[in-house]
């Protein structure tokens, strides 16, 4: 008997429906290790992917319903273990893996791929200290994008409000799950580009998690968009011991979220303990100067008399070297008339004319020599005057009135006590440039 003749016949509908039913019945739910590659995100939502080892691989599923329950990016290159069923498509005779869960196939992988992209990135700048941007030191408005619900919002709000308050927008967004990533990038992007919402520095923040749950605070993505930021960044996912990618490329780290906020506000109590600390020294720093000066206007007014009595010697002396001159001058030609008459009477008419012009001659050199030294001893006099003269102008009550001080009389008497003024007493006060009437009341 032919075996051939037996066998069970189907349509190819019916095969595939059979093969379908088979491994979907022996295969309900599986759990697969391999490595990620060929990621395509569908604009259905949908992701698809390849499954591989070191020697097959099989086609993935992530369908649109299970993707914000993951707790990872999905990416090339990452060891991951996927928990699902296989099904087949059977128009195409193909079978295929889909996804329920994924999780980090081990920590030790999981951290040197951080480690690896922490290396590649940081070759290319990312993370260099001279491209941090500045962070004011007194923020008119703080972003934050963090979730809307729970304790890190709370934080955040009372902190701000205890230590400085500013103004706060917030951005609603996922710390967890596929959709953080797209949440937080969008957030950024949203304070960099709406110029009604501008604020100073931008907080990123979240409640701590394992190493699963941060990681979309170590995608590539992210690192950049940060880098990009014109708006300096504080990282503040809230894990204190290890280090995610977006605390190093941000513009600073701080451990927590209310820890961000008390790096980047001032303490109002202790500006006003220093503003007071601060107007009690320029106080006496003030008194300090004013009493310097009245000590030295004291010493001035009391040597005044004495430079008073100093210049009207220089205008004695100028006198008597005046004087002199003249009488000096008057002998000079006195002099020189006798000489001229002795001349006149003593020579024939011949010679006179020779003799008076070698006499004029002598008498005209010997007068240009006194007329220079007594130039220059005139000269000398008026510039000690002249100095002494600026010394007296400067010590002057007038130019002390040029400084906004003012002259206090009483029938013409100075004033230098408020106990010489009586009631109803009439005064007159002498400004720089004027003088006015007042009563004491």
């Amino acid at each position: 008997m032919n075996i051939l003749s037996n066998i069970e016949k189907f349509t190819v509908s019916q095969l595939n429906y059979s093969i379908k039913n088979l491994i979907e019945n022996k295969f309900q739910i599986v759990s697969v290790i391999g490595e990620v590659s060929q990621v395509k995100k569908h604009g259905s939502g949908h992701i698809y992917f390849s499954l591989k080892d070191e020697e097959s691989f099989i086609s993935a599923i992530c369908w649109r319903s299970v993707v914000p329950r993951l707790k990872i990016n999905l990416e090339d290159g990452i060891k991951v273990e996927i928990k699902g069923k296989v099904t087949t498509y059977s128009q195409q005779s193909k079978y295929q893996l889909i996804v329920q869960q994924i999780v980090f196939e081990g920590e030790g992988n999981l951290l040197k791929l951080l480690e690896q992209r922490k290396r590649r990135l940081a070759e290319l700048g990312f993370f260099d200290e001279s491209k941090k941007k500045e962070i004011s030191k007194f923020p008119n408005s703080i972003g934050v994008i963090t979730s809307e619900s729970g304790a890190v919002i709370k934080d955040i709000i009372h902190r701000v409000s205890d230590r400085f308050p500013t103004k706060l927008l917030i951005y609603p967004s996922n710390v967890q799950g596929e959709k953080c990533l797209d949440d937080i990038i969008r957030g950024i992007e949203y304070f960099n580009i709406k110029k009604d919402n501008s604020v100073d520095v931008i907080i990123i923040a979240r409640g701590g998690g394992s190493l699963e749950d941060l990681m979309p605070f170590n995608e590539e993505l992210l690192v950049k968009k940060i880098f990009e930021s014109k708006i300096p960044i504080v990282s503040a996912v809230g894990h204190e011991t290890d280090y995610t990618l977006c605390d190093l490329v941000s513009d600073l780290r701080a451990p927590t979220p209310s820890a961000a906020v008390e790096m980047i506000l001032p303490n109002r109590k202790e500006i006003l303990i220093r503003l007071l600390d601060s107007e009690s020294k320029l106080k006496k720093i003030f008194a300090h100067f004013f009493d310097n000066h009245k000590l030295s206007l004291k010493l001035l007014s009391s040597k005044i008399p004495e430079l008073l009595e100093t210049v009207n010697n220089h205008f004695q002396e100028l006198d008597y070297h005046e004087q002199g001159l003249k009488n000096f001058l008057n002998s000079v030609f006195k002099n020189m008339k006798i000489n001229l008459y002795r001349v006149i009477q003593k020579f024939s008419p011949s010679n006179l004319s020779n003799m008076v012009k070698l006499e004029l001659s002598k008498v005209l050199n010997n007068f240009e020599k006194s007329t220079f030294f007594i130039n220059q001893n005139l000269d000398t006099k008026k510039e000690r005057f002249n100095s002494k003269s600026k010394e007296l102008s400067i010590l002057s009550y007038k130019q002390t009135l040029k400084r906004g001080f003012a002259v206090i009389r009483k029938e013409d008497v100075i004033i230098k006590n408020d106990l010489e003024i009586k009631h109803n007493d009439k005064i007159e006060i002498e400004f720089a440039t004027s003088k006015t009437k007042a009563k004491k009341i």
